[in-house]
């Protein structure tokens, strides 16, 4: 889901708590991972930001390789060379939960009533040229562009949902669209919405 504290609404500094899955601000004193952590013995937290692991309320980083698993799921990465052979090896995989999937043919949560903004995204996801160019973060990351332009932030979570939908070593064969779909409330002014059925995906939106 979105990266926004669960308390504060925040989306700065923002912590995921490791046992319910919940997202917190802060990790100081105070804080409301902090009292997270003392008030229901929840002790592991991920920065979403930096991708530290922190032990609460003790203050101090985790560094464990076999923590690398939940990092790559939140930010997966592809090479030139791993693209270029998408097409050409159709391999499943395997899931943490146990299920197999075909990476690209991976299902997306409905939230409210977006299934017809999930067509649309499952549709854009397997169309190469595109999917291509979005698995690669490097290509857009460093794109120049005005103060204050806040439209960056749908190419910023396509990529992001691109690169779930075909990440071969997904926790579930299914992904939650949330934060790209809250992206296109937010810059179209919230002409676009999940609440309605259609309503993200109008006849003159898309």
């Amino acid at each position: 889901f979105e990266k926004l504290c669960s308390i504060s609404l925040s989306h700065i500094n923002v912590y995921a708590c490791l046992v319910c899955g919940k997202y917190f601000q802060g990790r100081g004193l105070k804080s409301h991972a902090y009292i997270h952590s003392v008030q229901l013995s929840h002790h592991v937290f991920l920065n979403l930001h930096t991708l530290k692991f922190y032990c609460l309320p003790d203050n101090y980083e985790i560094i464990d390789s076999s923590l690398e698993d939940i990092t790559y799921v939140l930010k997966p990465t592809f090479t030139a060379q791993h693209i270029a052979h998408l097409d050409k090896q159709a391999k499943l995989s395997r899931a943490y939960d146990g299920t197999t999937y075909l990476p690209g043919i991976v299902g997306l949560n409905n939230i409210k009533a977006n299934d017809y903004a999930n067509a649309v995204l499952q549709a854009l996801s397997n169309v190469p040229p595109l999917r291509n160019y979005f698995l690669e973060e490097e290509n857009y990351r460093r794109i120049q562009r005005p103060p204050g332009d806040i439209m960056f932030l749908l190419v910023q979570r396509f990529g992001e949902l691109m690169r779930k939908l075909w990440n071969p070593r997904n926790f579930k064969a299914h992904v939650s669209p949330h934060e790209m779909l809250q992206a296109v409330v937010l810059c179209s002014k919230k002409n676009f919405q999940i609440t309605k059925q259609g309503g993200l995906l109008g006849a003159q939106g898309w």
